[in-house]
């Protein structure tokens, strides 16, 4: 081959490129959710493919293994352990708060997230909150993108009804960013969205009225102090502290509630270490009383009654991961396609804008919808004026449709449904029910044609819609908020 055919470059720019191709990949296609629907590529493509499947929250369960295989030959060419894991962590209450899988057989336990069986032996399907995601999905809200081979179309983005980021939270790392954003109580959620939507002026102070602090899916309380939390929510970075729920029933200390992602054996194991090295001599026993209806149920028996329950737990939450730190970092894929760390007002601003715009298009989408029936119920009822003279035509004329067309003066459409009309169709009962449907249509056009032309009534169907799922689907929140903790390790004289 010729010397002149290469071309040379440096590794220097070769690397740079490469590098930067990748660290892009990462970020906006593996890592990092998506301010619209708080989802990464890997879950949209799941739920999707789910849904695709019919697994939705009335059917039947499936094999995982089906919906895998689906995942990995039609939207993800990754792994199948990847995506499998990526589903797990979809149907598991203690990583997600709000689980969007709806699975049957062993998909893992708080102790150990990662003890879930094969696919082969799992089935699910989507949550009834899954639907919140992708019910809209059909009705023309967001754009298709061609899959990875081009055989098929999958959508860019969700149509979410809820702020899903803020609920059920992430975390991923990036090339050079990471993110971390812990779940919340979706009453909070929405009725902060509904505030900023009644008033889109309001402070972050005024937010926190609504918003009280991360939420998570058991009573382990959060410590942190309001100055911290406004900080936190501020900057979109901060941290927090979570330490487990405890009791005392006579001379035994019940923990009913851990940390997020913490462990109850490894637990176990750090005070059982302790007791060893003869640092807990007013411990005497520790058990595991968990079972399926009470996941967490470690009890700690205390020498005797007289031992300060309190100042024990300190200790524990200051030596064990009874206490844990956790870091939050609001760093998403805004509408505009980059990553951004957003404060609380902000994400919640964004995700209105995001919200406007796909019901926008779902009302725009009905609208083409109706007026394409309307035009054809105006050429159906025509039939009606004349119908003998419709009738000789479609039996005498060798083009039916041309002398409709000429005679009627209707569009191709028209004629074409008017030549599908079976006879039966032809009773006077028909045309009153054509009369009706068209008289229903155009009251849902002009409804429609009203919303589209007021932002007043754009903002007030958008308020009604999550007012209605705060409804169907609010609680309480869980977590209660501290503001400070006494953790605090024995000295060697209290040990004594």
């Amino acid at each position: 081959m010729a010397k002149d055919q290469f071309n040379s470059i440096s590794l220097k720019k070769y690397a740079e490129e490469s590098y930067l191709n990748y660290a892009m990949y990462v970020i906006l296609d593996r890592a990092l959710p998506n301010v619209g629907d708080g989802l990464k590529p890997v879950q949209r493509r799941i739920l999707y493919a789910m849904s695709e499947l019919g697994l939705d929250a009335t059917s039947k369960y499936k094999k995982s293994a089906r919906t895998v295989g689906d995942v990995i030959g039609k939207f993800h060419p990754h792994g199948d352990s990847a995506a499998y894991e990526a589903m797990v962590l979809m149907a598991q209450n203690f990583s997600f708060k709000y689980p969007l899988v709806d699975g049957q057989g062993n998909w893992g336990s708080q102790d150990d997230p990662k003890s879930f069986a094969a696919m082969r032996y799992t089935e699910s399907k989507l949550t009834n909150f899954a639907n919140l995601l992708i019910s809209e999905l059909k009705s023309g809200t967001v754009d298709w993108q061609p899959n990875f081979d081009g055989s098929l179309l999958e959508p860019i983005i969700f149509p979410s009804k809820v702020p899903m980021i803020l609920l059920n939270g992430t975390s991923g790392i990036a090339v050079g960013m990471a993110t971390d954003i812990p779940s919340h109580n979706i009453n909070e959620i929405i009725d902060a969205a509904v505030r900023l939507l009644d008033k889109p002026k309001s402070t972050l102070k005024e937010m926190l009225k609504i918003i009280k602090g991360p939420d998570f899916s058991n009573e382990a309380e959060i410590i942190i102090n309001d100055e911290e939390l406004e900080e936190m929510y501020l900057t979109g970075r901060g941290g927090f502290k979570i330490q487990a729920h405890w009791e005392q029933e006579k001379n035994q200390i019940i923990i009913n509630a851990l940390p997020y992602q913490a462990s109850g054996s490894k637990i176990l194991e750090q005070i059982a270490e302790q007791m060893l090295n003869k640092k807990l001599p007013m411990v005497v026993d520790l058990t595991d009383e968990g079972d399926h209806e009470e996941p967490v149920r470690l009890v700690i028996t205390l020498r005797s009654n007289r031992v300060n329950a309190q100042d024990l737990m300190n200790h524990l939450f200051a030596s064990t991961d009874l206490q844990k730190t956790y870091r939050m970092n609001m760093n998403l894929i805004s509408l505009k396609g980059g990553p951004k760390v957003f404060s609380l007002v902000e994400l919640l601003k964004e995700w209105l804008v995001f919200r406007k715009n796909t019901v926008k298009r779902k009302l725009e989408h009905r609208l083409d919808q109706v007026n394409d029936r309307l035009h054809v119920l105006e050429g159906l009822l025509t039939v009606f004026i004349d119908l003998d003279k419709v009738i000789k035509i479609i039996r005498k004329s060798d083009e039916p449709k041309k002398e409709l067309i000429k005679t009627f003066k209707l569009s191709d459409i028209q004629a074409n449904a008017i030549l599908e009309i079976r006879l039966r169709q032809l009773a006077k009962l028909e045309q009153l029910k054509l009369e009706n449907e068209r008289d229903e249509l155009v009251n849902e056009q002009n409804n429609i044609e009203k919303i589209l032309k007021s932002k007043t009534r754009l903002k007030t169907l958008i308020k009604n819609e999550l007012i209605e799922i705060k409804e169907e689907f609010g609680e309480e929140r869980k977590s209660p908020i501290i503001h400070e903790s006494n953790a605090k390790v024995f000295s060697e004289e209290e040990t004594i």
